[in-house]
């Protein structure tokens, strides 16, 4: 094999695994989404979750910092979280 056809392999291969990498994202997102939304005690509306290698930033508005590591502790119990960023912001206390 060449060396330009190794090259050309490395890479092929490194974008199958990124897009492996942006699906299982994709997906653990759309859990993580499902989770808060099925939760009776926190208004999951205005919470975006965005995921990136297994790291999970949740970012809006919640109703009182309650409803923030509520969210947190969610989501830190699914399977394949890496890393939980908590940007939540209180819009208005309990």
């Amino acid at each position: 094999m060449s060396r330009r056809g190794g090259e050309e392999r490395r890479l092929s291969e490194r974008r199958v695994a990124q897009r492996r990498s942006e699906s299982r994202d994709a997906d653990l997102a759309l859990e993580i989404r499902e989770i808060l939304a099925g939760d009776p005690e926190l208004d999951a509306r205005e919470i975006e979750v965005r995921v990136e290698d297994g790291t999970v930033t949740l970012s809006g508005i919640v109703d009182g910092s309650e409803a923030g590591l509520l969210a947190e502790e969610l989501v830190e119990s699914v399977a394949g979280v890496r890393e939980v960023r908590n940007a939540l912001r209180v819009g208005r206390e309990e």
